[in-house]
């Protein structure tokens, strides 16, 4: 009886160590995850809306910039973005907040809006109002106007929805020259956006990845369950990010 006993008492303590081995392991593999390929990030604000609301949830995939030695501003295998990627970055004086926003302009573009219109080194981009469900979940929503942005450069894409504000006189920006190193931002709810119009352009080690996917969309104007939770807009969620 007792020989049994030791058995079935070291069989348990072998099972326990595999346990917490099985758990160690699984909870070094989603650090390696979360640090150096897929990170999830809650979008508070509607600055980038139409592209992403407020209350999405997107995934960044941080391996098309390079990959970061934690705690430290090393970058291993560093690349540019492209212009159109929509990014997560920090600025320098805040490093421990994470901003999104999309990429305009690389190193040694020319920047200049006129009347709210972009030019990218000397290409007008063209305008057109539209009527879309893009903005009607969006505070004040009778008061913006949805558009589609029409760029000439091909790594665009052939068209873009934007946000504006209807009665908002068109601002003008620049020109500038994006300096060398970094890149210029830009929300996509162009009027409700802080972005490098009003902090400048944003070094590329600030980059910390490109926003590839939406996996979940709560919507906190329409609740359910008694006005106490969300609803889900789920014509959102899994969707991919352009």
């Amino acid at each position: 009886m007792e020989i049994d006993s030791l058995k079935k008492s070291s069989q348990s303590g072998k099972t326990w160590r595999e346990y917490l081995e099985n758990i160690l392991v699984a909870v070094l593999l989603a650090l390696i995850v979360r640090t150096f390929i897929i990170t999830g990030y809650k979008v508070p604000t509607g600055s980038m809306a139409p592209t992403l609301w407020p209350g999405d949830f997107i995934f960044s995939y941080r391996l098309p910039y390079g990959v970061k030695l934690p705690l430290t501003k090393i970058k291993f295998a560093q690349s540019s973005p492209e212009r159109g990627d929509v990014v997560v970055f920090s600025y320098p004086e805040q490093p421990r907040v994470s901003h999104v926003k999309r990429v305009i302009g690389l190193p040694g573009d020319r920047i200049e809006i006129v009347n709210g219109k972009l030019n990218l080194n000397g290409e007008d981009f063209k305008y057109e109002n539209i009527e879309g469900l893009e903005i009607q979940d969006l505070p004040n929503s009778d008061y913006l106007q949805l558009r589609v942005e029409t760029s000439a450069h091909s790594e665009f894409g052939d068209t873009r929805k934007l946000i504006f504000q209807k009665d908002e006189k068109p601002s003008s920006y620049g020109p500038i020259i994006v300096p060398p190193g970094e890149v210029f931002l830009l929300g996509d709810n162009r009027d409700s956006s802080d972005d490098s119009r009003y902090w400048g352009a944003v070094p590329m080690d600030r980059v910390e990845g490109k926003v590839v996917f939406i996996w979940l969309s709560l919507n906190w104007q329409k609740k359910v369950w008694d006005n106490r939770l969300p609803s889900v807009r789920w014509e959102r969620t899994f969707t991919g990010v352009d």
